[in-house]
């Protein structure tokens, strides 16, 4: 044992030409064989099978995993191989269908034989001898040739006589240089048992077992097991410096992304025969994160395990049960509490139909949790097959807008809702599907995800965990406080995001806060909507440099070191590059937008230039050790843009989002509500929008490029960098409010990271807010702009975060404490 133990070499892979040819009954089989001479072994199945690998762990008892290389490349597919032989002596692979057959049945790519390849592993083919004599050296000649790499090895005949392999075995071998090993006869009692697509039963576990030992027998019977062991040994290792030397780190992104397993959170895993399909390398990846699996029952559990931060419900056959997940109410209601809540929940397939409101099966319909709209009942046909690639529109749970994961259907229940935040594309051919819920706090949808393709999102969704472990861990303390349980309101509502984003359960600190100032102008200023001319923009924003402006003294009593940053003033590019105080900082997209009002006031181009401008300043504050961004801007006429986008984003009339800005006459408002509804129009027209809901990260660009502002584009990204890195960003008046609410329909987590200020006295920064789903603690009637707003939040933040920090408990005091009403 000892020395197998150092030689993680020892692998073979069982094929076939064809499905059907007996490859299950051989590597079962032979895991049995290598289980009673005491050897310590691993099991994989290729392709995207849930059965077989539970098969074997439930029956065989030994772990078991996937290999697909549609999935995982070449590197990551060797490292998940050889970290399952780190932890035994022997590997056994069993293919899917035919050797060379993958993606679409017109290519070998994510065959067995490419897995074969890729982990340099001997190839044994399993050959249905039952109808065939010399043929069959012509069709193993034929496979093994095929491919110059083919690593075939050695052969098996299946469903043959001893007197008649005694004669084909000798041709076969002279015919191809392969060696055979032996052959099995055909029996009816070495077919495979059927068996359910779920949890194998103690009755069936009895039947399996006896299944096994008839076929382990006939194995040894007839088969040179010690060939086949000496055969194992000779596996290329040659990759294994590749597969071993940190590769890990590199497949993770670990050293780009230390915040997600710097602490442990328990994820609550539902196990149980409704729920059972799971890659066991989706699980460790988790584990290799951070992440405690919490095995539970929605079946027969009362309520989630206690202390758990998130949530997976995985494949299985919910319809089969839903009856007596109904009459589970307490369970239900546990998952549809938590998840209310804020926490975290990947489901797929059957956990997806379960977190809808009914599955309908041919008794009736069943209550499920009803977290999604939505009701699943049985088609006579299978939805949706095989492989698919799936791609979110809009950033949330997964991660941001674009974010690729590769994935596999196969599903008889369709759904009335099955979600349209992501599109689903075939690797053959060019079918496509939108498919997936993905909000901030949930991703879940019929396929089934691998996460090794994408290991993002395994982080993201750790990440999400642990700031709602955070967030849980401040609010206990928040009850523990000596004052009245809520009595802080909004204040102590910002300090539990503020500790969840930052993921501290102790003291909070944002000393060191930064207020990002974006300037631009407005080409809308033509149209009379303004009281003065664009060259006050130059001015307010070089005031903002030296330090004179409104917003500056108010900043300096708070601590709040500004930044103004040029992305499109009308004005000759500033000579300052890098981020500082003290001068304007070049950051120039453009001098100005076109005109709104005439056509699209800039290219989708400068949008995302301007996008990437608020991007990159939160990265540069997040390197420089900032705790907290704080958003402010500059523009003459940006009220006109800001409008126009409040009018699209939640569907307000324009004269109910337009105000007057600064000091607007009666005259030059209604001229501006005139131009703000001809623009509003104008898009809904171009882009075929009827509503708000009709908007999406894509479109929220050409949106934003059509009637928006530099520096509005610029904030927008600003929010979106809080998401990206981790920081937490002050909301200042409406045109702060309408960049977040851009922003959040491009990615859905703004809203955790967004924190409002005050209630503008514009009309648009109310609806923005409210659509935003974010209250604001200040009511002053405010709408200078600046950053204004924004730099009045702080002080009492900081008193928030003092009490938080220092005030001692109700223990401490002696006191008898405040209990929270759970009703």
């Amino acid at each position: 044992m000892s020395e197998m133990k150092n030689k993680r070499q020892n692998r073979i892979l069982f094929s076939a030409p064809k499905s059907g040819s007996g490859k299950t009954m051989v590597t079962c089989a032979f895991i049995a064989a290598l289980k009673k001479r005491g050897i310590v072994t691993a099991a994989f199945k290729c392709g995207p099978d849930y059965i077989d690998p539970m098969f074997h762990r439930n029956v065989l008892g030994v772990e078991s995993g996937n290999l697909d290389t549609f999935f995982t490349d070449a590197a990551t597919t060797a490292r998940i191989l050889s970290e399952a032989a780190d932890r035994a002596e022997f590997t056994v692979i069993e293919g899917v269908m035919g050797y060379y057959d993958g993606l679409g049945g017109v290519s070998d790519e994510a065959s067995t034989y490419e897995v074969a390849c890729v982990t340099h592993t001997p190839v044994c083919l399993v050959v249905d001898g039952k109808g065939a004599s010399v043929s069959l050296a012509a069709v193993i000649k034929g496979l093994a040739e095929y491919r110059e790499d083919s690593n075939i090895k050695g052969i098996i005949l299946n469903r043959v006589s001893r007197a008649y392999y005694d004669r084909i075995k000798t041709l076969i071998e002279n015919e191809t240089g392969i060696r055979v090993y032996g052959f099995i006869p055909e029996l009816r009692e070495l077919e495979v048992p059927s068996r359910h697509l779920g949890l194998v039963s103690p009755e069936e576990q009895k039947e399996f077992s006896v299944w096994v030992e008839s076929i382990c027998g006939a194995l040894e019977e007839s088969v040179d097991v010690d060939g086949l062991i000496e055969l194992a040994g000779t596996a290329d290792d040659g990759d294994r410096a590749i597969v071993s030397a940190g590769h890990k780190d590199t497949i993770l992104g670990l050293d780009e992304q230390s915040d997600c397993n710097q602490d442990s959170v328990s994820i609550a895993v539902a196990r149980d025969e409704a729920f059972s399909f799971y890659y066991s390398e989706n699980l460790s990846l988790l584990k290799k994160l951070g992440a405690r699996i919490v095995e539970f029952s929605p079946l027969r559990d009362a309520v989630l395990p206690e202390g758990v931060s998130g949530l997976i419900l995985g494949g299985g056959y919910p319809e089969l049960y839903a009856g007596e997940l109904e009459a589970n109410e307490s369970m239900r209601s546990s998952i549809a509490k938590a998840l209310a809540s804020g926490m975290p929940c990947l489901a797929e397939c059957g956990g997806f139909m379960y977190l809808q409101e009914h599955i309908e099966d041919n008794t009736g319909s069943y209550s499920q949790a009803g977290v999604l709209k939505g009701r699943s009942y049985r088609t006579d046909r299978l939805c949706r097959f095989g492989y698919i690639e799936i791609k979110t529109k809009q950033g949330g749970l997964a991660g941001p807008a674009g974010t690729r994961i590769r994935a596999h259907e196969f599903h008889y229940c369709d759904s009335t809702e099955n979600g349209a935040d992501c599109v689903a594309r075939k690797p053959i051919g060019d079918k496509s599907y939108d498919c997936m819920v993905n909000t901030a706090t949930i991703f879940a949808g019929f396929p089934h995800l691998y996460y090794y393709s994408n290991p993002d999102i395994a982080k993201n969704f750790v990440r999400a965990c642990i700031m709602y472990q955070a967030e849980r861990a401040c609010k206990r303390k928040w009850d523990k406080i000596a004052k009245p349980i809520d009595s802080l309101g909004l204040l102590e509502d910002a300090v539990t995001r503020l500790a969840a984003i930052k993921n501290v359960s102790g003291r909070i600190d944002i000393s060191r806060r930064a207020l990002l100032a974006m300037c631009a102008d407005h080409g809308v200023v033509a149209e009379g909507v303004t009281q003065t001319d664009s060259s006050v923009t130059k001015v307010v924003s070089e005031n903002f440099a030296k330090g004179i402006s409104t917003v500056n003294n108010m900043a300096r009593l708070a601590n709040i070191d500004v930044y103004a940053l040029d992305v499109g003033i009308d004005t000759e590019n500033y000579p300052e590059k890098r981020l500082v105080t003290g001068s304007v900082v070049d950051r120039k997209v453009a001098r100005g937008t076109s005109n709104l009002a005439v056509g699209a006031a800039m290219t989708r181009t400068q949008c995302e230039e301007a996008i990437n401008v608020g991007l990159e300043a939160v990265k540069e504050l997040k390197q420089r050790g900032y705790d907290i961004v704080l958003t402010g801007e500059m523009g003459i006429g940006n009220t006109t843009p800001t409008g126009a986008l409040a009018c699209l984003l939640t569907d307000t009339d324009a004269k109910s989002a337009t105000g007057r800005g600064a000091g607007l006459s009666d005259s030059g408002l209604e001229k501006k509500i005139q131009v703000i509804e001809k623009a509003v129009e104008r898009v809904r027209s171009t882009y075929g929008i009827q509503s708000s809901g009709d908007i999406h990260k894509d479109n929220m660009l050409d949106i934003m490029s059509e009637v928006g502002g530099l520096e509005l584009a610029a904030m927008c990204g600003v929010f979106l960098g809080g998401v990206r890195h981790g920081m937490p960003v002050v909301i200042d008046g409406a045109i702060s409010a309408v960049s977040a609410l851009a922003a959040y329909y491009i990615d859905k987590r703004v809203r955790l990271y967004a924190f409002a200020s005050h209630v503008s006295n514009e009309h648009a920064g109310q609806v923005a807010l409210e659509r935003l789903g974010v209250k604001a603690p200040i009511t002053a009637g405010m709408c200078l702009g600046e950053g204004t707003g924004a730099v009045a939040l702080m002080p009492l933040l900081d008193m928030a975060c003092e009490v938080y920090n220092n005030m001692g408990t109700f223990e401490d005091y002696s006191l008898k404490a405040y209990k929270r009403d759970l009703n």
